[in-house]
């Protein structure tokens, strides 16, 4: 079972938690990425995601015992590896990359996606899905935030914290399953901003909504 505490927690204070944690997973949308029109449907990030994902690892500046993970995608390892980069958190430490944070994780079949970018059907889908919980193609969205919870929490990590980069819509998925937070379609996960799992001594989970700066979140549109 995962506790769900509604106040919304900034990197600053994530920090200071995962020092009284006895673990605790960082999930992360990725930060600015270049257009899909430039870079097909792995773009890396523009020259401002590397800028802003490095400030936003100061605000993690403080957080040890670290491991590194995410999704398949250049711009969620480039994300991760200016993080590591700007809060100086364990350059050295490989990122692994994993399924189930990849953007198409939430489509059966994973090709699905492409289609619909290719057919502009995206946007209309994901408002679907978020706004029902279904849509044709895509995992049910209380099926997959299980998965995804169950990943986070039993997934024996390297070290006892660990930041992971995914995508907003794996992230939404998961935050509005577990109604961490109220989502509305002008009010998505803006760019480096996501969930934070912390377990106790007693072994029981709680999950809040992050972000860098709380008096300067970001909000952005649906996939962006």
């Amino acid at each position: 079972m995962i506790h769900v505490n509604h106040q919304m927690l900034s990197f600053k204070e994530a920090v200071e938690l995962s020092k009284f944690s006895a673990r605790s997973v960082l999930l992360l949308r990725h930060s600015y990425r270049k257009s899909l029109k430039e870079g097909g449907l792995d773009p890396g990030l523009t020259q401002e995601g590397w800028e802003y994902a490095r400030q936003c690892g100061t605000l993690l500046k403080g957080m040890t015992e670290l491991s590194f993970g995410a999704s398949p995608r250049r711009r969620t390892f480039e994300t991760v590896k200016a993080l590591m980069e700007g809060g100086n958190l364990g350059e050295d430490d490989p990122i692994v990359p994993y399924g189930i944070l990849h953007d198409t994780a939430l489509f059966s079949p994973p090709e699905l996606l492409g289609s619909a970018i290719a057919e502009n059907s995206l946007i209309p889908l994901l408002q679907r899905y978020f706004s029902t919980g279904s849509a044709p193609g895509m995992i049910p969205v209380p099926e997959y935030a299980s998965s995804l919870a169950k990943f986070l929490t039993e997934t024996p990590f390297a070290k006892k914290n660990v930041i992971l980069g995914t995508h907003d819509i794996i992230l939404i998925a998961l935050l509005s399953a577990f109604k961490v937070y109220p989502f509305t379609q002008e009010d998505w996960c803006g760019y480096v901003q996501g969930a934070f799992l912390a377990q106790d001594a007693k072994g029981a989970w709680t999950i809040y909504y992050t972000v860098p700066d709380i008096e300067k979140r970001q909000r952005c549109r649906l996939f962006v």
